[in-house]
């Protein structure tokens, strides 16, 4: 699927795709990781980690630059003689679009894309875990942070 700018969403299989928004993201917030070098190591653990059937990556891009990235991660509840205690969960995590391109609706885009894959699956609801920045993008997306969720953190 493509927009007015070319920019095209799809499903992604590529591990150095990923692997370069991965790396840029981790950059982002730590400048001594230092510039993407196509680190074969690299590519390959995030080639291992796409390569799992609970896993959908999007990736967002023009031409040859892959821009952004969201992922939705199936998990699986244990069966239930009581329906809603039953089913299956998404869990949208990795959002990541590159600086340049932030504030121009690809996030909400890719958000959009996770979200509808969760509907056609039919699972009970969709999780996340924000960054205080995200929240309102989230909210804007229709996520709630009402929920019956508990975490523990190490």
């Amino acid at each position: 699927m493509a927009d007015r700018n070319g920019i095209r969403i799809q499903r992604c299989h590529s591990g150095t795709r990923v692997a370069e928004l991965r790396w840029e993201w981790a950059r982002e917030a730590d400048p001594a990781v230092g510039p993407w070098r196509a680190d074969g190591a690299f590519i390959a653990a995030v080639t291992d980690w796409l390569d799992d059937d609970r896993r959908t990556v999007w990736t967002a891009g023009a031409g040859a630059l892959t821009i952004g990235m969201v992922c939705l991660t199936e998990h699986a509840r244990m069966p239930s003689p009581r329906r809603a205690a039953g089913g299956r969960w998404g869990y949208l995590g990795h959002l990541y679009v590159r600086p340049a391109f932030r504030g121009s609706g690809l996030g909400r885009d890719l958000i959009r894309h996770a979200t509808m894959t969760a509907d056609d699956r039919g699972y009970a609801k969709t999780v996340l875990s924000p960054t205080e920045p995200s929240i309102g993008l989230y909210e804007r997306c229709g996520f709630s942070g009402d929920n019956d969720l508990m975490i523990r953190q190490r």
